[in-house]
């Protein structure tokens, strides 16, 4: 499956460190919408993504300003949840690499890796930010009436992460 984002829009949002891998970025990209927006989204309106038209597609990922109720409200758009939720996932696996001896931690005489309880708060921080963002999606969706986002026929339930850690 496409990636709906790529390394060059989460670096808008976030900072990624300018050597890392193009390629290998993309699986965090490609695991954060699979894994965390698709949830979020009805599958329909998911699998849409893929597809719209530029004007849509502007206004879907990138966010901007819409008029409800006569006010003017701002909301952020898809290409925000998804770096987030994919900057969470790249800060908790980035440091892990397989090699022909195992998975290892790479070091630097230069750097110190994170240590994992640092890492999993940075995590848990970047997720909560990608959900609080999709609120401020979910409002615009709610409120301009955008067709097929939610499968509900209820009005939109607040979301809420819910996590174990198993160690």
């Amino acid at each position: 499956m496409e990636a709906l984002i790529n390394k060059t829009d989460v670096e808008k949002r976030v900072q990624v460190g300018i050597g890392y891998n193009d390629k290998n970025f993309q699986q965090f990209t490609r695991e954060a919408q699979e894994f965390d927006l698709k949830p979020l989204l009805c599958e329909d309106f998911y699998m849409s993504l893929f597809s719209l038209s530029d004007a849509d597609k502007e206004k879907i990922f990138n966010g901007g300003e819409y008029e409800y109720n006569t006010k003017t409200y701002t909301y952020w758009g898809l290409s925000d949840v998804l770096s987030y939720f994919t900057y969470a996932r790249f800060l908790m696996k980035s440091p892990i690499v397989s090699t022909t001896h195992g998975i290892v931690k790479k070091k630097t005489p230069e750097s110190e890796p994170a240590d994992l309880g640092e890492r999993k708060n940075l995590y848990y921080k970047y997720r909560q930010e990608a959900n609080q963002i999709f609120e401020s999606f979910k409002k615009f969706a709610e409120r301009t009436n955008l067709s097929n986002w939610n499968c509900s026929d209820e009005p939109c339930k607040e979301f809420k992460y819910k996590s174990n850690v198993i160690q």
